[in-house]
């Protein structure tokens, strides 16, 4: 191999790690991006009326690592209402209230009142919360809050 030859692919290298390694640091840690996730799904819940919340059951607390590589967190929470009999006045009120916000709803999804998913801000790389009317096996109604984190690094043990 010549001098000329070997000095590109020494340069070609270096390049690709470059951009490897950048491209990697632009990921948050997988800690920052579910933190970001959950704080937008409490300030959801805060949106609710005072005295509204019964009870908020967090069934899976790590949440799933999803994003084929584990590299999103996605979060559930159960959001029982002292009066569940008014949910679906609330979801529809808390539809207006997330507005009002600073969260804009994603255009991109079936957004109607007793379901819809936003994100703070409509910015494309902020967690995607998502909101829903649901029924436990129970027949008691809750809302369904999910949070979707944007990608980040592999978190530090399996999750």
């Amino acid at each position: 191999m010549t001098k000329v030859r070997r000095t590109r692919w020494a340069l070609i290298l270096s390049v690709l790690t470059v951009v490897v390694t950048a491209g990697c640091a632009q990921l948050p840690p997988y800690e920052t991006a579910r933190d970001e996730a959950r704080d937008d799904m409490q300030a959801v819940v805060d949106l609710l009326p005072d005295g509204a919340v019964e009870r908020l059951e967090d069934p899976i607390p790590r949440g799933f690592v999803s994003c084929g590589d584990a590299r999103q967190y996605t979060g559930r929470w159960l959001v029982y209402l002292t009066d569940p009999a008014g949910i679906e006045a609330i979801a529809h009120d808390l539809r207006n209230d997330v507005g009002a916000a600073g969260f804009v709803e994603d255009e991109t999804l079936d957004n109607r009142d007793d379901r819809f998913a936003t994100r703070r801000g409509g910015d494309d790389s902020a967690p995607l919360v998502g909101v829903s009317v649901d029924e436990d096996l129970d027949g008691t109604s809750y809302l369904e809050v999910m949070g979707f984190a944007r990608c980040s690094q592999a978190p530090d043990e399996a999750e």
